[in-house]
């Protein structure tokens, strides 16, 4: 059977999704190689969130599909670019044969019928159950819980690419982790678009809350990080949301993107929340759970953001002191509202961009100073990229230990010896 090599990029979910796809091969006697040079068949699951990701995307895939033609190798594009820009993928590889997000788990289907599958599928996704072998990466894995979401911001390409909600049935979600679990991984990531909105399609309401609390019971010393979740899907349910994350299961830690500071900006976004009511969810949010890590995105200079709204912008950084931001400039997507509203010039994004993050990397160095000389217990997750020991505290917070000290799975305590904006560095200590 033909060997199938995989190359992936962008978020959790596109990770999760490469899984599937893995799955999908494996179950029909495929063969998944980690080698360019061994594979019949090449896969490239792409993003396209940002113009530079786009341009990125589209050298890779001119660079695959001139290795693929020399070779006689089939190329599949799958990933938001085959589905948000399928025009721009065929002109780069006019043979290459592009998968849709939402139709990942009949990636076989697109080899052995020699077809793109652009079209809504007979059956979702989020019904196939991927190999749990084939979804961690080390002691990491990635849990898809829900495709798609309910919003439609004026910037986002993403909305194109994945256009419904397509949720898994809780029974699937809980049979997975509990797998991920007994195959030893220490660190699940539950994700997706949007995973708020969790259960609206499939059961009439969104049911996060009672995921989380089914997840909690599961046996075993592995912890769950919850996804990115939209303000104002998040907001019928935080009360709830805030009790099952108290649970010990959980990494307190929560992504809730304000994308700016400014209400009149929001409204150009097409965010359905105001600056006020985000506030007022972060304070309760840090009130009921000690030390929570707040994560969130910004996107600056986006149509509509003039001097004054900027300066909202890094008001309201200043104030919530977030300790992790997730900084972008916007750049147009074709098909988006945004992308044909007069633009912010490129020269006052770099300079907007470039002060905003001095401000994060800031208050980032004056935070995580705050852990210097304290003791804690970390969960040592995997070896670093460069070096060292990558572990986390119970609020989701980097922490770099030296080499050999310990080994990944195993909780240990620690002592924080140092700190930089965006992670703390520490000793292993026995007791």
């Amino acid at each position: 059977m033909a060997r199938v090599y995989f190359e992936t990029y962008g978020c959790a979910l596109n990770h999760a999704d490469t899984a599937i796809m893995k799955s999908a091969l494996a179950r029909r006697g495929y063969e998944i190689v980690d080698s360019l040079e061994d594979a019949d068949v090449i896969v490239v699951n792409t993003c396209t969130v940002r113009l530079d990701t786009e341009e990125k995307m589209r050298r890779r895939i001119r660079e695959l599909y001139k290795l693929a033609r020399s070779r006689s190798a089939a190329l599949v594009v799958a990933g938001c670019m085959a589905t948000a820009q399928p025009y721009t993928v065929k002109r780069i590889a006019p043979e290459a044969l592009l998968v849709a997000t939402y139709n990942v788990h009949r990636v076989h289907e697109a080899l052995e019928q020699g077809r793109d599958l652009l079209g809504e599928p007979p059956r979702p996704k989020t019904l196939y159950t991927p190999e749990p072998g084939l979804m961690q990466r080390g002691r990491v894995a990635e849990v898809p819980i829900a495709d798609g979401c309910l919003n439609d911001c004026s910037f986002c390409i993403t909305k194109l690419a994945r256009r419904r909600v397509y949720s898994r049935p809780m029974e699937k979600v809980v049979d997975l982790v509990r797998a991920l679990a007994r195959r030893g991984v220490v660190e699940i990531r539950i994700t997706g678009q949007d995973v708020a909105v969790y259960g609206v399609d499939i059961y009439g309401k969104r049911m996060l809350p009672e995921l989380l609390q089914r997840l909690a019971e599961l046996p075993g010393s592995f912890m769950i990080r919850v996804g990115m979740m939209s303000p104002d899907q998040l907001m019928p349910i935080l009360d709830e949301f805030i009790e099952a994350l108290k649970a010990p299961r959980f990494f307190k830690f929560i992504h809730l993107p304000v994308q700016s500071g400014d209400d009149r900006v929001l409204r150009i976004m097409k965010r359905r929340y105001t600056v006020d009511e985000y506030r007022s969810m972060v304070r309760e949010i840090r009130s009921k759970i000690p030390g929570v890590m707040v994560a969130t995105d910004i996107i600056v200079g986006h149509p509509g953001e003039d001097e004054e709204a900027f300066g909202n912008t890094v008001r309201l950084v200043e104030e919530l002191r977030f300790e992790r931001v997730h900084l972008a400039q916007y750049t147009p997507r074709p098909r988006t509202v945004a992308a044909g509203l007069p633009q912010v010039p490129d020269p006052v994004k770099k300079s907007r961009s470039k002060r905003l993050m001095a401000v994060v990397e800031r208050i980032g160095l004056e935070e995580h100073r705050k852990y210097i000389g304290s003791r804690a217990r970390a969960l040592v997750v995997s070896r670093g990229e460069r070096g060292g020991l990558d572990a986390k505290l119970y609020n989701y917070t980097p922490v770099i230990l030296p080499e050999g000290s310990a080994e990944p799975g195993e909780w240990r305590c620690i002592e924080v010896t140092d700190a930089t904006w965006y992670d703390l560095r520490g000793r292993v200590l026995d007791c």
